[in-house]
């Protein structure tokens, strides 16, 4: 076994350590403060253990927010990746849209979930519109920054070339954009989870945000704690899946920057 991989697997051993060492804490803290609204470590790891099993939180709680986030990240990602290569390969449009969409990112995404409800309903449509806007702006400022990067020598020769406008983006802009956009989608992904729960706590009474607050509403504090930790562990694995996404469609990036 290499260097590198003793140094991975040592890191990786630290990391189960700090967590061990956190619930550690959590127990010890919970029991002494032996407060209601503290439940103690084993006390949460026992209710969601029941919680999470059940058909009522994989479909109604778990599957549903999943979805709801699938498809905002989704709308959201297509819409920065392709306004972010008009934007960052034209001044012109740029200059035209840039006081527009900072006036949006300004916007707290929780004032617009009423006006998503007026417009779209009750409905998924409604939070599936809140998720994407609340994610979109990392992605496409990233994406407008990995276009603005790219080396005036290669604008250069693609104008010498006499390449199209649109085989210059196609073909040179969005892979050299490529791994600025990544940047703004794994920040996105995890801003993503944070619009689910927004969005869920009007509406229908179904998805992740709803099921804590209905906890909270009863007094179920357990349960409540248990969603909460739902949502962590369930943002710890997208990221982890995300990581292993990015590694294999840039292997080129990273072959040339090791390089």
């Amino acid at each position: 076994m290499t260097t590198v991989a003793f140094g991975r697997l040592g890191r990786s051993a630290l990391g189960v350590v700090v967590f061990v060492a956190a619930l550690a804490i959590w127990e010890l803290w919970a029991r002494s403060a032996d407060e209601f609204l503290v439940p103690t470590a084993s006390e949460v790891a026992k209710t969601a253990w029941h919680e999470w099993r059940t058909s009522e939180f994989l479909s109604e709680a778990a599957g549903t927010s999943l979805k709801r986030l699938a498809a905002g990240y989704a709308i959201a990602a297509v819409i920065g990746i392709a306004l972010g290569l008009v934007m960052g390969s034209s001044r012109a449009v740029r200059s035209l849209l840039d006081p527009f969409f900072e006036l949006l990112r300004a916007v707290p995404v929780i004032s617009l979930a009423p006006v998503a409800i007026l417009v779209f309903g009750l409905g998924d449509a409604s939070r599936v519109a809140v998720i994407a806007f609340g994610v979109l702006f990392p992605i496409l400022i990233n994406t407008i920054e990995g276009v603005r990067n790219i080396p005036p020598e290669v604008r250069d020769t693609a104008s010498m070339l006499h390449v199209g406008r649109v085989e210059r983006i196609s073909r040179i802009y969005f892979p050299a954009a490529l791994p600025s956009s990544f940047t703004g989608l794994r920040i996105a992904l995890s801003l993503g989870l944070v619009m689910v729960v927004i969005s869920e706590f009007v509406g229908q009474r179904d998805g992740l945000g709803n099921y804590s607050l209905v906890q909270q509403s009863l007094l179920n504090v357990p349960e409540m704690y248990a969603g909460i930790l739902f949502l962590g562990l369930l943002g710890y694995l997208l990221n982890t899946l995300f990581i292993l996404v990015e590694h294999r469609v840039l292997a080129w990036h990273y072959g040339a920057t090791r390089g």
